[in-house]
């Protein structure tokens, strides 16, 4: 039976040790490969398992904790670390064999090959056990006292028929591995690097990406509707994973104070305000004295002024009446003996208070969106794995609008995949309910929801997509978990 390396560790093994268990004609069998402890020593670890009379297939779970050392003090490590196969016929409970899990699974080992799986370069990746050698290829019976036939010279020339490939498919899954667990290390450091640049969005990532892997998985169980015949396979939700866990990864290239900036003007722009205002009331109460004249009028104003700038400096809806205060401390002026002119706001600190709705001034607004193309930038240096190549695709469109309105590049419904479909609905949701935002209060679900069906009505928003993630009631899942995903 032919072997072939297809990345899929699990079912590589699986196959190599039913080839074995058919070419040698026996009843059980494991198979065992190289790993490293945590001290990086290597060991042998159990990780595959069929025995047909007890119709068991998989290691099970009490098993898959065993480890064995690579030196002489069992028959796997012996086999490990002389390179050459072990033939033992007759198995007794005295015997150098470790009888722990024959005992443990109540199943009698009473003869045993075991050999080295050696690649053609000359690396063990493991070690194969076969257990009970069939007679005349009947079916083994646990109970029976019938002597077996012996392992002999012909079974190892068999073994060694598919020993080499069998070894070169499991090393290169094993690569396979290494290099995924390398690729979520990746993203993990990509995560921690976001969060720590901008700490107010702290576990965003994350959450954005339960939500639409979590979505992905519903519109999988969906049996009726538009969206009855899309799915996404176990391959294309890792894909999705990492493209939302990293979506904001181009943060990382936006100015700090930018990110985290809470309330409309940064924090020493307001305290430029408050020690201008107070040399303007200072003045006045010296021009009052030495010139002999009332300006409480316009000291009262100065007063007024400090109380409109913390309210307009809030986040939050910008009030008529505030908006025309502010544009007249334009004009609340104090001249000064050396000739200048203090006025209570500049003209940029009017207009940054004079923003409508939330923080950020048009520039800055527009230095956020470029996150989007700096997340694609960093993304597209990746060597992305077979399987990951449009992680930086799907990570790129997710504040793009169906409608062309949206950012950086304002595509339309054609040029948008359903990946990013499903994770700009996420995306906005979560920030719309989030509670570690200081600038803005959590919003209760139902609300972040009406707001959402609103951008979907007005052709937005994937309408589709939204009653999955409403009807699958998504947004009642635990933000730091989604019970019940498999991702390959």
């Amino acid at each position: 039976m032919p072997i072939e390396a297809d990345g899929n560790l699990q079912k590589i093994l699986d196959t190599t040790l039913e080839s074995f268990l058919d070419l040698v004609q026996c009843d059980a069998g494991s198979v065992y490969t190289v790993r490293k402890d945590r001290n990086g020593k290597q060991v042998l670890e159990f990780e595959a398992m069929i025995t047909r009379s007890i119709h068991l297939r998989g290691v099970p779970a009490h098993l898959k904790s065993l480890q064995f050392k690579i030196d002489d003090t069992s028959v796997v490590g012996e086999t490990a670390v002389n390179r050459r196969p072990i033939l033992l016929n007759l198995i007794c409970k005295e015997s150098h064999v470790s009888p722990s899990v024959g005992e443990i699974l109540k199943y009698n080992t009473r003869n045993m090959f075991s050999g080295p799986l050696i690649t053609p370069r000359g690396d063990l990746v493991g070690v194969v056990q076969l257990l009970n050698k069939l007679p005349n290829g009947e079916p083994f019976q646990p109970q029976d006292t019938a002597p077996l036939p012996d392992f002999d010279e012909r079974d190892e020339r068999l073994f060694s028929i598919i020993s080499g490939q069998a070894a070169l498919a499991i090393e290169n899954s094993l690569l396979l591995e290494a290099q995924e667990r390398l690729m979520e290390g990746i993203v993990n450091a990509c995560v921690t690097a976001i969060e720590a640049r901008d700490p107010v969005t702290s576990g965003h990532s994350v959450r954005v990406s339960n939500y639409t892997v979590g979505l992905a998985d519903a519109v999988n169980r969906t049996e009726t509707g538009p969206l009855r015949e899309v799915s996404f396979t176990a391959a294309q939700l890792r894909e999705l994973r990492f493209a939302s866990m990293l979506h904001d990864v181009g943060k990382i290239g936006v100015r700090e104070e930018i990110l985290q900036k809470q309330k409309k003007l940064l924090p020493q722009e307001i305290d430029v305000i408050a020690l201008r205002l107070r040399l303007m009331r200072t003045q006045l109460l010296v021009l009052q004295q030495t010139e002999n004249k009332d300006y409480s009028v316009a000291i009262r104003r100065i007063d007024n002024a400090w109380r409109q700038v913390i309210e307009a400096n809030e986040p939050s809806v910008l009030k008529r009446a505030t908006h025309g205060l502010i544009h007249d401390l334009r004009y609340l002026r104090v001249p000064f003996d050396t000739g200048e002119v203090l006025t209570a706001l500049t003209e940029e600190e009017s207009q940054k208070l004079s923003i409508s709705q939330g923080s950020l001034s048009e520039e800055e607004r527009l230095e956020i969106e470029g996150h989007v193309n700096k997340t694609f930038d960093i993304l597209k240096m990746i060597p992305w794995s077979k399987g990951l190549e449009r992680v930086p695709e799907i990570a790129y469109m997710h504040h793009e609008n169906l409608d062309g309105s949206g950012y950086p590049n304002h595509v339309t419904a054609e040029f948008i995949p359903p990946q990013a479909r499903m994770m700009t609905i996420c995306d906005i949701y979560d920030a719309l309910v989030a509670s570690d935002r200081p600038y803005k209060p959590a919003m209760p679900a139902e609300e972040a929801l009406d707001i959402i069906k609103a951008q979907v009505v007005v052709g937005k928003l994937d309408g589709d997509f939204f009653d999955i993630f409403v009807n699958s009631r998504l947004f009642e899942i635990s933000k730091t978990e989604l019970p019940g995903l498999t991702l390959a």
